[in-house]
Formats: structure tokens, C-alpha cells, sequence
């Protein structure tokens, strides 16, 4: 039986459209008119018979559905990319030392990292944590992923991906919450910060939402340990998307809003300027890249 496979092109246009948050950065990535991503990218929703975006005043923002669609698609385009250089670095050697925040890594970046391995068995790996305390890390590193507003002065680098951010519980908490209002359950239950209150505060501006005044607050410097306490029932987390998308899919996680909005900061994927010396570092930045699609911030 042939494999049915979803339209090229379409598909194209909606990890472009996606990965920018907008139809018309998209048109400028592909040289098209914004008509015809917009096209494009309806018909893949009549493909898939269902909305993969929602449009709101601060751009696009994906559906679960397409949440699924857009990191399928982007592994993939990825994947490709990574064919095109299997001649030149089937033979590569050596190790590169990447940093990366906690969360980030475990579920974003490591999965990935197993396909390359696979068509790289030379290639070696060296992760770093980066934390809201341990900027240094950036100047001792080959390749880094901040969460941040911009490509720092002294390096070189692109916006990886857009996020966007939702309320998560625990099962057990939301079980306790029963039928309650989710701004009742968001004020009656610990909230857990990362780092500070603004990414909370960003949220609830954009939601209409009254942030809670309450003073049993929990704050991490790691977005990872952040999610862990949340999974225990600890109290209620600002998740980031599409690093959760798992958590959420497998229950260990609940979301307690319906919005997923855009979050204040972005991905960015760097390198010291000069880069690192060494083609390895190189195949691997390039690599990396394609997940951004090679287009700069």
C-alpha cells in the first residue's frame, strides 16, 4: 500500500508560518506572498481536517494539534537538512560542548540529539546546564541555547523557536480542584515562579486574568526543577510549550487554562563569534540551525 504522506508544500509553509508566529515572516522566508502561505497553509488544515492555529492580536499561536503537526515537521526538515551533509561528515571525530537550560535539554533537545548520534557515531557530546545564575558558561562552550530576548553582543546565533505558555497542575491538584472555576483554583493554590514574577504577570495581562495575590510563592532558578515540583502536586506552574507537549500528552501534567499564549522570551541557538575552531562544531551548529530554518531574528 503507498504511503500517504501530508502536501509538501503546505507542510513547508506551515513550519515557516509556525516557527515564526507570523504569515508574513513566513512569505519573506519562502519569497512568497503572505496569499499564498495563507493559502498553503489552509490547505493543510483541510488536509488534516482541523485548525492548526489560532490568531490572536500578538500573532499566531498553534492548536494541539498543531503543536504535534509543527514538531513533527520540524524534525523532519531538520533530519533532511542533516542528508545533505552525511558526505562530508560521515567521518566526523570528536566532542562538542553544548549548553543548554535543564528543560530545554531533557525534552527538546536530547531526543534530538539521539537521531544525530545515529548518523554520527564519532561525534561526541559534552551538556552543560545554562541558569538564570550561570551566564559564564556562554564563553566556555561550542554551541548554547539561552532562553532569553536576543543574541548576546560577541556572538553569533538566530531565534530558534517561539514559545508560548499555559497554566499546568498536577492530576492530583486538578482532581482536588474538582469543578472549580480555573481563576478560583489559580488563587486558592501555590504559585511557582521561574526565576521571578514577570513571566506570570505577562501571562495573566494577556489571558485577562487577575494574578493572585498570594503570598505562598515557590521560586526556581531551574525551569526544570520548577516542572518536577508542579508534577508533585506542589502547586501550579507556568509551562512552556513545546517543551511539556509530552508531559501534557502522557497526564503527568494538566492544563488548567485553555490558553497557550506567546511567552516573553525566545529560544535563541549561539556560538562565540569567531566560532569555535573545528569542523565538528560546525556540522553540528549547521545542524542545529536547520531547526530554525537558517533565518536570522
Amino acid at each position: 500500500m503507498a504511503r500517504r504522506l501530508p502536501p509538501l508544500y503546505p507542510l513547508r509553509a506551515f513550519e515557516a508560518a509556525a516557527r515564526h508566529g507570523s504569515i508574513s515572516a513566513a512569505a519573506r522566508e519562502l519569497s512568497l506572498t503572505q496569499s499564498a502561505v495563507s493559502h498553503e497553509v489552509k490547505a493543510l488544515e483541510t488536509y488534516f481536517g482541523t485548525s492548526l492555529f489560532r490568531r490572536t492580536r500578538s500573532g499566531l499561536v498553534l492548536t494541539r494539534r498543531g503543536q504535534t503537526v509543527f514538531a513533527t515537521a520540524q524534525g523532519a526538515f531538520a533530519d533532511l537538512a542533516l542528508l545533505g551533509t552525511d558526505s562530508e561528515s560521515r567521518d566526523l571525530s570528536g566532542t562538542v560542548t553544548i549548553a543548554a537550560p535543564p528543560l530545554f535539554c531533557a525534552h527538546w533537545l536530547l531526543p534530538r540529539l539521539d537521531r544525530f548520534s545515529l548518523a554520527n557515531p564519532g561525534v561526541a557530546f559534552r551538556l552543560l546546564n545554562v541558569t538564570l545564575d550561570r551566564p559564564e558558561l556562554l564563553q566556555e562552550v561550542d554551541i548554547a541555547i539561552i532562553w532569553g530576548n536576543g543574541v548576546p553582543e560577541g556572538h553569533d546565533g538566530m531565534k530558534l523557536m517561539a514559545a508560548t505558555q499555559m497554566p499546568v497542575v498536577s492530576p492530583a491538584l486538578m482532581a482536588s480542584a474538582g469543578a472549580a472555576d480555573p481563576e478560583k483554583t489559580l488563587r486558592e493554590n501555590r504559585i511557582l515562579h521561574e526565576g521571578d514574577t514577570r513571566m506570570w504577570r505577562n501571562w495573566c495581562e494577556l489571558a485577562g486574568v487577575r494574578m493572585a495575590e498570594n503570598p505562598d510563592e515557590w521560586v526556581f532558578d531551574d525551569p526544570a526543577l520548577m516542572i518536577e515540583a508542579c508534577m508533585r502536586g506542589h502547586g501550579i506552574a507556568l509551562g512552556t510549550l513545546p517543551l511539556i507537549d509530552g508531559l501534557l500528552a502522557e497526564g503527568r501534567l494538566v492544563a488548567l487554562f485553555r490558553e497557550a499564549l506567546p511567552a516573553p522570551f525566545h529560544y535563541y541557538l549561539i556560538r562565540s563569534a569567531p566560532p569555535s575552531p573545528g569542523r565538528v562544531p560546525g556540522v553540528v551548529f549547521s545542524w542545529l540551525k536547520g531547526f530554525a530554518g537558517g533565518v536570522e531574528p
